[in-house]
Formats: structure tokens, sequence, C-alpha cells
């Protein structure tokens, strides 16, 4: 009879041991102890599942049960992970490196993407943990996926290169022109220097760093150059009264009763013999005087543009700031003086560039931060009005920060996460029954402040921004209305306020329109290029609607601007800078999709702004640049229409007028990511060497043949099924998304039913881009420029010849929405150009213009 085991003390000792073990795994799984691998490395273990431990040391997959087998190999390759991790680090690193170099020289051959860069061979560089944690992540909205508009890189040499935004399309746009202009050197823009010495000339080129220099005797010369009071008197009025409506870092009694007096006092006793007291004007706030005489003379009517008067103040300016470091003892004046350097770099367009004063500009944001103007001046107890001159100060500079960023595409150095600083005391406004009105001063912070800064927080970082991100930054900036006693259109004095006055209200006006323009250009640019037959297909449709429609409006206020103030306009790079963005839009509707009943006004819009961008401009390397690229684009869509006159069966697009960088120039003006080679920068580099030749190589992307735009294309992708509406869908839910219009709507827009809107795609039968421009006549406007063709035909001509286009093709009422007059029709899409006053001025433009019948209604 065989023994009893179960009576056998090992064998039960063995099955207690298998018993406690399993209920040891089960209450590790509970996590009520210590995982096996922390056990048998004796360490501290927090009973997660899986524990810290385990997940530092890259062993989570066996906690909390399994346990490393022992050993040192086994040690080294999974316990030991940091080596690991740095290793795959630097993998990473240098395959993002060759990942770059490939991408630049693939672009130099092909516009197509390489095999070895697709999204999915992209992503093994971050390793296992962090591809599978983005594959996880939620993903944005891709019902309309982001665009490739990263910005253009320019490379002028080896070791030389500037990055323009997605938003900097202009800009690029416009250094591309440049190169169109082969009688350019750099010798034509510099202007005489012979009234300074060349000591003085010496110092001011070692701004922004500080010279050793002898200091009083310094400030000798350079106070032996202040102009006459009475000049130093015309030239702060001047710049006070046509300078300061844009930028003010200095109100009125800071200047004169701070800097002004205080100066021409102390250089009164310098010439007095018997004065041997300390002199108490410092270099930075003479200097801050300088650029004050240099912005007024700048924009001093009775001299001629870029004068010799103003370019010496500046240079004395950076002369004075030279003599002190402005890193190490920085005072307010410093960052006045700093910030106004970048204003007048910026619309001195003679020699310098809106690359220049961005940077300048960057420099006086950081220097703002390190005096803490970011941060409210109440809490340190200074007087009342010290804290309202911060205030003041970084406001300004904060909103001028904006835009230059917001133009050249780069990050803005301030970034109102880190600001708790106040508004300023506003100018006191009040309406006829004596109530508060909004400021000046506090609509146009207000508006940088809450929506500038997120425009530029969302559409300028690495990653691209969703297009639903755009639509709700789109449905914000038209949300922000501006006050009827604000908006020059609207108000009943405007007849009588003063330049300064009129150009204030001017700047608010262009705000949304110019940011909304900035915001959709690129999306612009892409429904052209991917549905050049009807952009209204493109997924993009809501951002080719806003980009004309702000085009349109700021080609009219910049008439009407110009017909007030034309001298004053004739000085400010701003208005041609955004005339120029217009009729690049407008200009691209002609070339691109002539066919549509859109064209004809974009062409006669085309014809007004080239004309109003030569009259608007001075003598200036970046009027010349955009000069000449609108004179191309002006030819192109006049051979283009008189192709279409002619009655040619296929309307050719891909016609070649002069230096054409084919789609590669629109894509620029969008932002998207391009290289462009160019050797602008090395002929300004190289002054002493001869410059016989200003040949530039071509763009690194060499552009296809356009494709043609028919009105019956070809194109699958531009052919929708029948009985489809011609648009795409997401126009329909852009424009159910709109704001109520401020303003009331006639009885005759709101007759038309959603169906309606349908039938009548906007695109093949469109009103004027105002809707109150009835009954429009075309003629020959006057003074056009007379520009030929093969044909002999001149533009008065072909402007008479589209006066026999139907007149249903201007003068259509825009279709409503589900006959809601209080919903925006798709043309009018709600700016503030539109039943605001302007279109009165408009209507009185176009007729003494010869394009709008003088009998017809007022």
């Amino acid at each position: 009879m065989p023994a009893d085991s179960s009576h056998n003390p090992q064998v039960r000792r063995i099955s207690r041991k298998q018993a406690s073990e399993d209920d040891i795994d089960v209450r590790r799984a509970r996590g009520e102890v210590s995982c096996a691998e922390c056990r048998r490395l004796k360490l501290k273990c927090d009973k997660k599942l899986p524990c810290s431990s385990c997940v530092r040391r890259g062993v989570h997959s066996i906690c909390p049960n399994g346990k490393m087998a022992a050993g040192q190999g086994t040690r080294f390759v999974l316990a030991d992970t940091s080596q690991l991790h740095t290793k795959i680090t630097e993998m990473g690193q240098r395959i993002r490196q060759l990942e770059d170099a490939l991408a630049i020289s693939h672009s130099g051959l092909s516009n197509e993407q390489h095999p070895l860069l697709r999204d999915e061979l992209l992503s093994i560089k971050f390793g296992p943990e962090n591809g599978t944690a983005s594959q996880a992540s939620p993903s944005r909205d891709n019902s309309v996926e982001s665009i490739d508009a990263f910005g253009t890189l320019t490379i002028f040499d080896r070791d030389v290169s500037k990055y323009f935004g997605r938003s900097a399309g202009s800009e690029t746009l416009l250094l591309a022109g440049a190169e169109m202009e082969p009688s350019w050197t750099p010798f034509d823009d510099q202007p005489s220097t012979a009234l300074l010495t060349q000591d003085i000339l010496k110092l001011s080129t070692l701004f922004p760093m500080c010279a050793e220099a002898n200091l009083e005797k310094t400030m000798d010369v350079l106070f032996s150059h202040l102009p006459e009071r009475p000049r130093a008197w015309a030239l702060c009025e001047t710049y006070l009264e046509q300078a300061s409506w844009q930028f003010q870092p200095i109100r009125r009694d800071e200047l004169i009763d701070d800097i002004l007096a205080p100066i021409y006092r102390s250089r009164k006793d310098r010439a007095s013999p018997d004065w041997n007291r300390p002199h108490t004007i410092t270099p930075h706030r003479l200097a801050t005087l300088y650029i004050v005489f240099a912005i007024g003379a700048l924009v001093d009517l009775t001299l001629e543009p870029y004068s010799s008067e103003a370019e010496n103040f500046a240079l004395l300016c950076r002369a004075a700031i030279s003599l002190r470091s402005v890193f190490d003892s920085p005072e307010i004046c410093t960052v006045q003086t700093i910030a106004l350097l970048a204003h007048y770099h910026a619309f001195a367009g003679k020699r310098y560039t809106l690359d220049n004063a961005w940077t300048i500009m960057s420099l006086a944001a950081k220097l703002a931060q390190s005096v803490g103007l970011h941060r409210d001046g109440s809490r340190w107890d200074f007087d009342a009005k010290t804290v309202d001159r911060r205030r003041a100060l970084f406001y300004e500079l904060f909103c001028s920060e904006q835009f230059h960023s917001l133009a050249i595409g780069r990050p803005p150095a301030l970034r109102p996460s880190y600001v708790d600083c106040e508004f300023p005391t506003d100018e006191s406004m009040l309406d006829e029954e004596g109530n508060p009105q909004m400021g000046y001063f506090h609509w146009k912070y207000e508006f940088c402040r809450d929506i500038l800064s997120q425009v530029l927080e969302l559409t300028l970082t690495a990653e691209p921004p969703s297009y639903q991100t755009i639509l709700d930054l789109d449905r914000k900036i038209r949300e922000k209305t501006l006050p009827p006693h604000l908006n020059v259109f609207l108000s009943a004095e405007d007849e009588h306020c003063t330049p300064a006055e009129y150009m204030r209200r001017c700047n608010l006006g262009q705000y949304r329109s110019v940011t909304l323009l900035f915001l959709h250009r690129s999306f612009f640019a892409q429904a052209m290029l991917d549905h050049p037959v009807n952009p209204l297909r493109s997924p993009y449709a809501p951002s080719f609607l806003a980009a004309y429609r702000c085009a349109s409006g700021v080609i009219k206020s910049s008439l009407n601007h110009y017909d007030r103030f034309p001298d004053l306009c004739r000085r400010w790079w701003s208005v041609g800078s955004q005339l120029f963005s217009a009729a690049i839009i407008v200009g691209s509707i002609v070339t691109r999709s002539p066919s549509s009943a859109m064209a004809p006004n974009a062409f006669i819009e085309l014809g007004l702004a080239c004309d109003l961008f030569e009259k608007c401009t001075s003598d200036s390397r970046r009027s010349r640049s955009g000069m000449a690229i609108l004179n191309r684009l002006r030819d192109k869509a006049f051979q283009i229409f008189s192709q279409l006159r002619s009655g040619a069966p296929q309307i050719s697009t891909s016609l070649s007028v002069g230096r054409d960088y084919g789609d590669d120039e629109l894509a620029l003006f969008g932002g998207q990511t391009r290289v462009l080679f160019s050797k602008l920068l090395l002929l300004q580099r190289d002054k002493e060497k001869s410059l016989a030749e200003s040949s530039v190589s071509n763009p690194v992307s060499p552009s296809n043949t356009d494709s043609p735009a028919t009105s019956d294309a070809s194109d699958s992708k531009d052919t929708p099924p029948e009985n489809l509406p011609d648009v795409h869908p997401s126009l329909v839910e852009y424009i159910s998304l709109l704001p109520p219009s401020q303003h009331p709507r006639s009885s005759a827009s709101s007759e038309s039913s959603f169906d309606q809107f349908y039938n009548s795609n906007p695109f093949v039968q469109t009103n004027f881009p105002d809707s109150q421009l009835q009954n429009l006549y075309i003629s020959s406007p006057e003074g056009f420029p007379q520009v030929s063709n093969p044909n002999g035909q001149g533009y008065p001509r072909f402007f008479s010849e589209l006066g026999n286009l139907s007149m249903e093709t201007f003068t259509a009422e825009p279709a409503a929405i589900n006959g809601n007059s209080n919903v925006v029709d798709l043309m009018n899409l709600d700016l503030m150009v539109t039943d605001s006053g302007i279109d009165q001025q408009w209507r009185s433009f176009m007729r003494d213009s010869g394009l709008l019948d003088h009998s017809l209604g007022s």
C-alpha cells in the first residue's frame, strides 16, 4: 500500500508556498504589495500598475509579477535605459538634420515631396513611444487639412539667410520683385551725409553696441548739430501732427516739457563759458530728440521724400545712443528711442526694410521688459503721471510689435500671458448726451491685446493651425466692431478734423480688414492654386471670398484717404503695402479665373490699385519692387482679357510677361514653404565691388505651367457632378456662422432664399464688390496708364469694351440666406467698409473717374 503523500511535510510546504505565491500575485495585481522586480532589487515601489520604478527603468512590460533575469548583460540592455534613450535622442537629431538637408536639396529639383519625407517615415526619429503617443493623441480637425505654409527661407549667401513666415507673403514677393529691377544698385539709395563728420558716421555704425569714446567731447559735437530752436519746434510739431497718429510712444507734454525744452536749455548752458556744473542730459535722451527730428523731417511735406536731413538726424540718433550701453543701463527714453528708430526704418524705405524694423522693434520690446514696462507701475508706488506714461509706452510698443510680427511672419517678443499692465488713461470722448464713449487708444489697445495677439499665437506656431482655427479667429475679428464715432466714414465731423485725427481714424478702420487679409491670404492662394477655374469649390472658399472682400475694401478706403490727404499718404509705406497685397489678390482672380463674372470687377480694381500705388509710393527700393510686380500682373491681366474679348475658345493663363515665377509667385504670396535664392543682400554687403551684373539666381522651386482656366474646365476636380451646388460645403457652413450684420439691409437683399444662393453661384454671377453700386456704367478711367498689347489695344479702349458686358453682371443683388436680412450676404461678409459711409464716397469717386454715370442716383 503506497504511502499517503498528504502527510509528507515537504509536500505540504510546497503546496503552501504555491498557494502563498498565487495569493501574492493576486495582491500585486490589486496594487496591495510591491511588484516582483522592485522586491528583487529591494527598491521602493509605489504599487501602481505599472509602478514608476519599472517605468523609469524601461521594464514596465513585466510589472507587477515579472522579474528580470539576473546578469550584467540583461541589466545593461533593458534596465539601464538612460544611455539607450540618450543614444536614441542623438540618432533622432542626426536623422532630423539629414531630413532637412534632403528637403532643401530636393526642393531645387522638384516641387514634389521626396519619397523618404513621407509623414509615416518622418515619425520614425521620435521612437516607438512618441510615435504611439502621437497616433493615440486626438488629431485636429481633418475635414479641412492645414496647408503647407511654413513660410519662405531666403538664402543670400552660404552663411546668410532670412526667414519670412506664412503671413509675410507681401515682403517675400517684394524681395522677388526687387530682382526684376536689374538697374538697381545699393549706391542708388545712399543719402547725402556731407554735413556729418567721419567720427559721427563711424559712431553711428556701432549701434546697438557701446562705443569707447570721450563722452563729454562727443556730446559737445552732438549738441552742435542740433537745429535752431524754430526749426526744432517745427519738426516736433510736424512729428506730432503728421506722424504720431500711427505710433505715439511719446506724448506731447513729455516731448515738449521733458525732452525738447531741457535739451535746448542745456545747449544754451554749454555755450556759456562760465558754466562749470555737470550736465544732466544723458546721451539716450538726446538720441530721443534726434529720432523725433528724423521722423518729423521724414513727413515734412515741404521736403522731398526720404530727405537727407531726415537721414542725418537718424544717424545722429544712432551715434548718441551708442555712447552708453543700451543693455547695461537702459532708461525709459532708451526704449522710446529704439522703438522710434524701428518706426523710422519701417517708413524710410529709401534704404531700409521692414525686416530691419522688426529686428530693432524686438530689441525695444526686450528692453521694455528689462525695465519692467510689462508689469503695471502702480505696484511700485510711482506717481500717477509716471504710471500713465509707462502704460502708454508699453501698449504703443506692444501694438506696433504685434503688427511688425504679423507683417514679417515671425513670433513677437511680447506675449500677453506675461503682461499685467493696465491700459493708460484715454482721451475723454462724450456723445451728444454727455455720456462717455470709448476712446481711440482704448479700442486700439483692446484689439491688439484680445484679437491680434491671438491671431499671432495661433497662426505663427510651429505646427500649422487647422482651418477651423482660422475660421474661429475670423469670427472673433468680425465681432470686434469699430464704434461709429471712431469710424472715419460715419463721423459727420470728419470734414473738419485735422490730418492727425483723420489718419488716426483711418488707421483704426484698417485694423480689422488688414488682419483678416493677413489671416486668409495663405488659404486664398491655396484655393486659387488648387481650383483655378472655380475657387469656390475649394475647401478654402471662405478664405477666398473673405480675402477678395478685404482687398476690395482696402482699395476703396485707400482711394478715399489719398483723395483727402494725398501728400501725407505718399510718405507712409503702410498705405502702399496694403495696396500691394490687395492688388495681388484682385489681380490673381483676373489672371487665373478670367472667365468668371467676378473678373471684370477685379480687373477694374486692379487698374485702380496699380494707378494709386504708383502715385502713392515714392521712389524707394520697395516701391520699385512692388511696381515691377504690379505692372507685370496688370499687363498679364490685360492680355488674358484681350483673349477673352476676342472670343478665343480657350483662355490661357500661362502667358509670360517679363520675369514670371508662375505658381511659385502666388505660393510666395501665400507664405507657402519655399526656398528662395537671392543676391540682393550680397549687393548691399559688397558695395565696394563692381555691380556690373544684377541678375539673380532662379528660385529653387521651378514653376510648372499654369493650368488653363477655361469655362469648360477639363480638370476632374473642378468638374462637379450634375445637380450639385457649385460651391464647397465649407462655404455654406462659414456663412451660417458669421455674426449678424451691424447695419440694416435693404429689403431687396433679403428676398432670396437659400435655394437661390445655390442656384446662382456667386462666382459665376456676382455683383460689384459693393452691392450699393447699382447701374454701373463702365467707361475709360481718366488718366489710366496706357499699356499697349500686340494688337495695339490700350486699357482705355478695353475699359470701354467692358461697358458692353451685361449690366446684370454688375448690378445683381446679393443672395441672402433663409430670407433673414440680419445674416450677411455672401459677398458682403460684414466688413467695416460696408454700410459705413464709405460706399457713398466710393460712388462719388467712381463718377469722378468716369466709371459711374453722373446721371445715376446718388
